[in-house]
């Protein structure tokens, strides 16, 4: 899982890359980005500045999905002119563990069934 240090390393890779006038790939296989408590400030920086920096590259960047390619970790390397996936890759907005969290209290819940709204 992709820490703020390797974003910040990647995006300087990716300037570096604009300033000669080569084309950036990405690969993303990531389940996305570090859970961790210590981090988490730096993260969403760390993310949002890679986003707002690749959107403003003047090289053509291709992003393929090898693997996994899970919320904003994945999103934070994802911003391309094309966007790629392998035939079963997967490319989503959360993790379905964090969104079984945001929908019951209870994450094991949803492997059960019991616990939603609707029930």
């Amino acid at each position: 899982m992709p820490k703020p240090e390797g974003y910040r390393k990647a995006l300087r890779v990716m300037q570096l890359a604009a300033k000669f006038r080569r084309p950036v790939i990405t690969l993303l296989d990531t389940q996305g980005a570090y859970p961790g408590i210590e981090p988490r400030s730096a993260q969403g920086e760390a993310i949002a500045r890679n986003l707002a920096e690749m959107a403003r590259l003047d090289t053509p960047v291709v992003a393929v999905v090898i693997g996994e390619g899970g919320s904003g970790g994945a999103l934070a390397m994802g911003v391309a002119n094309v966007v790629l996936m392998m035939e079963n890759s997967i490319y989503s907005v959360i993790s379905p563990e964090s969104c079984s969290t945001i929908i019951v209290s209870r994450p094991h819940a949803c492997r059960t069934g019991r616990g939603t709204r609707s029930s």
